[in-house]
């Protein structure tokens, strides 16, 4: 019969906890499937009624404690300002700082969340109701 007999560098390792010996691999995962932050691209669908989607480009930093964005979607450029979180949505209101097309809503409400490891983004009009979808992956 085998006599297993713990030395003293079994029990020490024992008794470490796991969080001491590898916090990035713990930490990472969880932030993973929830950050928004980042540059993200995917097609914007519904704009308008319109069943074809234009290519749009969002980029979320935080900075000082506060999200914030950029935008380029379709000939519109502009900025995210974070206007708060409810129900699991980023929600931001949208200003479009440069219009190349003549056709681009100055003001628009946004709302983001992560889907996955996808960032889903509803934009919405505040006059007329119109809304637009895009499901963009992380670039």
């Amino acid at each position: 019969m085998k006599r297993i007999v713990p030395t003293a560098l079994t029990t020490v390792a024992l008794l470490v906890p796991t969080s001491v010996l590898a916090p990035a691999a713990t930490a990472a995962p969880a932030e993973a499937g929830t950050a928004i932050t980042g540059t993200w691209k995917g097609q914007v669908f519904g704009d308008n009624g319109a069943d074809a989607g234009y290519r749009a480009r969002v980029r979320i930093v935080k900075r000082n404690g506060e999200l914030r964005g950029r935008v380029a979607s379709g000939g519109c450029y502009g900025v995210w300002r974070y206007r708060g979180r409810s129900n699991g949505w980023y929600r931001f209101a949208e200003v479009i700082t440069r219009n190349t097309t003549g056709d681009c809503a100055r003001r628009v409400g946004v709302k983001v969340r992560r889907d996955d490891a996808k960032l889903r983004v509803v934009w919405r009009e505040r006059t007329s109701g119109d809304t637009a979808t895009m499901l963009a992956r992380k670039v």
